[in-house]
């Protein structure tokens, strides 16, 4: 087998001929390339900077003990461009970011990993994953359309049907095909593949963690800039008392943007920040 299996072939095909398609349209266009302004921030080009760097620490520590090879390198580019992306993007715009080690792991530890594992594994062939790929997506894509509206609700009952028949099929061709292949299962190679996306999130967390801190103190300081006028001293002593106070605790940073976030913008002498963090802020 190559690199890439005959699902991913054909969804790459299917993604060039839609991108094909829509950016012939002078208005598409020109929102793509907002979106691609508004991706080359800094800020943000700067995050994703320093996840490769964590993420290829990462695997060097895996390979340096045995849990990485070469062959895992498309697996692992797919891990951070889907898995990675998608925890930053929830746990950094998230209102409840507390419990990030907590939650990774459940997500991590499931039977959907492996069952995700074979259903990529064994895979149809090209002209039928050309077929499959179209259809699953647009049957999803109206699922969620008429799971949005009650007045669909007939619709979104045919559409989940539709999908968990279709699941159930496939998965029963997986697991027979697996049951076939059972010696094959039982290699080293095949516990890296499983094994590959969930070690590679749980060692995601601490730089995960640091990164969902340091956006919410951004979003503490800002507050701090809004409603009164405050002395540029006054806000360093908040600052500074705040990062004290907080320390390395989501829950407290938490607590704070969701109860006193007037309270921040209101703050107009050191004492007012005093009572702020001693006697009011009790999560």
């Amino acid at each position: 087998m190559g690199p890439f299996n005959n699902r991913e072939i054909a969804t790459a095909f299917w993604v060039i001929v839609f991108l094909a398609f829509s950016l012939r349209k002078a208005d598409i266009r020109k929102s793509f390339a907002a979106v691609l302004r508004a991706f080359c921030q800094f800020k943000i080009l700067l995050s994703v900077f320093l996840m490769v760097l964590y993420t290829v620490a990462v695997v060097r520590l895996l390979a340096a003990i045995g849990l990485w090879k070469v062959s895992l390198l498309k697996d692992t580019i797919v891990w951070f461009c889907v898995n990675a992306m998608a925890m930053m993007i929830r746990f950094v715009t998230s209102d409840d970011a507390e419990n990030i080690f907590q939650k990774v792991l459940t997500d991590s530890f499931k039977i959907v990993i492996v069952l995700e594992f074979l259903v990529n594994t064994y895979t149809f062939s090209f002209p039928t994953e050309l077929v499959l790929v179209p259809i699953l997506t647009l049957i999803a894509m109206v699922d969620v359309i008429a799971s949005s509206d009650e007045k669909y609700s007939a619709v979104a009952k045919i559409t989940k049907w539709v999908q968990m028949v279709i699941s159930f099929v496939i998965l029963a061709i997986v697991v027979n095909r697996a049951i076939s292949n059972f010696q094959t299962l039982l290699s080293l190679d095949t516990f890296r593949s499983i094994a590959l996306a969930p070690l590679l999130s749980l060692l995601f967390t601490p730089f995960l963690y640091v990164m969902v801190l340091i956006s919410k103190y951004e979003l503490v300081f800002l507050r701090l800039n809004f409603g009164l006028e405050k002395e540029r001293g006054l806000k360093r002593y908040a600052r500074r008392r705040i990062l004290i106070y907080a320390g390395l605790s989501l829950r407290k940073l938490q607590h704070l943007l969701r109860n006193h976030a007037g309270d921040l913008m209101h703050i107009q002498t050191k004492a007012d920040v005093d009572r702020l963090v001693q006697r009011r802020v009790n999560p």
